[in-house]
């Protein structure tokens, strides 16, 4: 009777030392930092708000060195904020030792906007065998400033109404003028095409052609080889580095196919001249992320390193969900890549 009067007594102890553990493990994370993409955020842009830290937490037990997971935004308690802001999409991924939370936002008011803090186990939505129904992990973003349109245009006052674009009884003077000018311009024409610029104008426009059948093919080439269930990790890691590395170097006109992994970062630091976009500095992490995890599945297969514990991040084999989180990677990359917003950024013309 005494030894289970003693058991039960121990077992007490030990819930209520991990009850305690669980109210104070959101206090552990270490390396906490918050960045909006871009700097400035007016009053309908859409933005980036991410969330990185590092913790001892395991937030995917048994996975992969690189994973990612949507969270439920109908999770997150923001409510309130919904006449201010508007929540896209919610990720959560991990990269080795560092956790990111990133949300895709469009502010409709200006001002401060501060955020209610959260428990992340809550909205990560685990299974039961994943969790523990005691474990709480608080996260709270910093307040961030979203700035008013009339500050980006420096228009304070209402513009006066404009008078009307065609004046009465002007047609004919309007069509005259516009044949007048249709001669000018064919003279004009005749005249460039001597200078060499209307050749010039077309390569341009044959390049773009080819950069999109460049995009195209990969694109296909990766869905093809993401269909393809029979062939190795090896081979599927192999086969999406030389797709992506073919893409990368017709399309910068850089030797990324012969660039380590380690590499990629480096090469596109030197194509945009030192200064890599904010707009397209999350893709080239990813893509670097990619190419040192296909590596590491090519090269450490059978190698001590794979033998090193845990196995979840040492063996050198794929987890279930890897080829499409792996190939997502390449194909968010090239879609921002022949975007608009990456030629506005001087990506396209270097």
């Amino acid at each position: 009777m005494k030894k289970i009067k003693a058991a039960l007594l121990a077992a007490l102890l030990s819930s209520r030392a991990f009850f305690c553990f669980a109210q104070n493990v959101s206090e552990n994370a270490s390396e906490v930092s918050q960045s909006l993409i871009p700097l400035e955020v007016f009053v309908g842009d859409q933005a980036e708000l991410r969330y990185s830290f590092r913790s001892a937490v395991d937030f995917f037990p048994n996975a992969a060195l690189v994973m990612e997971k949507e969270i439920d935004i109908n999770k997150l308690p923001f409510k309130n904020l919904y006449n201010s802001i508007a929540i896209k999409s919610a990720y959560f991924s991990r990269n080795d030792m560092e956790y990111v939370i990133s949300l895709q936002i469009v502010p409709w008011r200006p001002g401060i906007i501060e955020f209610p803090p959260f428990d992340l186990f809550s909205a990560l939505n685990l299974s039961d065998k994943d969790k523990n129904k005691n474990i709480s992990y608080s996260i709270l973003f910093e307040p961030i400033e979203i700035k008013s349109i009339v500050e980006k245009t420096n228009l304070r006052d209402m513009q006066p109404p404009s008078p009307p674009f065609i004046i009465p009884g002007t047609t004919y003077a309007l069509f005259a003028i516009l044949l007048a000018a249709l001669i000018v311009f064919a003279l004009i024409l005749r005249a460039l095409i001597k200078f060499g610029d209307i050749r010039r104008w077309f390569k341009h426009m044959s390049m773009r052609r080819a950069y999109k059948k460049n995009s195209s093919v990969a694109v296909k080439k990766i869905k093809r080889l993401l269909r393809n269930k029979k062939i190795s990790d090896i081979d599927f890691c192999a086969g999406l580095q030389n797709i992506t590395r073919a893409y990368l170097e017709f399309r910068f006109d850089y030797p990324f196919k012969s660039a380590s992994a380690r590499a990629i970062r480096e090469g596109f630091s030197k194509i945009c001249l030192d200064d890599i976009p904010d707009s397209i500095a999350y893709s080239v992490e990813d893509l670097t992320s990619m190419f040192i995890r296909t590596d590491y599945i090519r090269y450490a297969h059978d190698s001590i390193d794979s033998q090193l514990y845990p196995p979840a991040e040492h063996q050198a084999k794929l987890a279930s969900y890897e080829r499409k989180s792996l190939s997502d990677m390449a194909l968010k990359a090239i879609a921002l890549f022949e975007s608009d917003g990456a030629s506005e950024e001087g990506v396209d013309v270097l």
